[in-house]
């Protein structure tokens, strides 16, 4: 198992789901069983979405969001080079009432790698 998969605890998730993978990742996911289409779902247990906007992460979470789990966790990838102003709007200024219905926060921030940070995203449960 690669160490970004251990980071990223993907091993206690038996339905995964990557979307937008960049093609430098293709070695990395190898020895873990996914999906990139969620066509096929109704429920995603742990989802890793590739952004390199706000916007892109706004569209992406439209298709995800209603397919989430109260458990289900979401790992937000960005790239490191991402100006600081973006990852603000991500990760701190990010209207988070836009997915009020959904009840999602950050949670963490990782470094995958030199290219890479991601966001952890879980729901609130109340």
């Amino acid at each position: 198992m690669s160490k970004i998969t251990k980071k990223l605890k993907l091993h206690q998730f038996s339905d995964i789901y990557i979307l937008n993978k960049p093609e430098s990742f293709n070695e990395v996911f190898k020895e873990i069983e996914y999906s990139e289409s969620l066509v096929t779902t109704s429920c995603v247990e742990c989802a890793l979405v590739f952004v390199d906007t706000k916007e892109e992460f706004i569209n992406q979470m439209l298709t995800l969001s209603p397919r989430l789990l109260d458990t289900s966790i979401v790992w937000v990838f960005y790239p490191s080079e991402t100006p600081i102003s973006e990852i603000s709007k991500l990760y701190m200024e990010f209207d988070w009432d836009f997915l009020g219905d959904y009840r999602l926060k950050p949670t963490k921030l990782l470094d995958i790698d030199r290219t890479w940070n991601a966001m952890k995203i879980k729901k609130i449960l109340i």
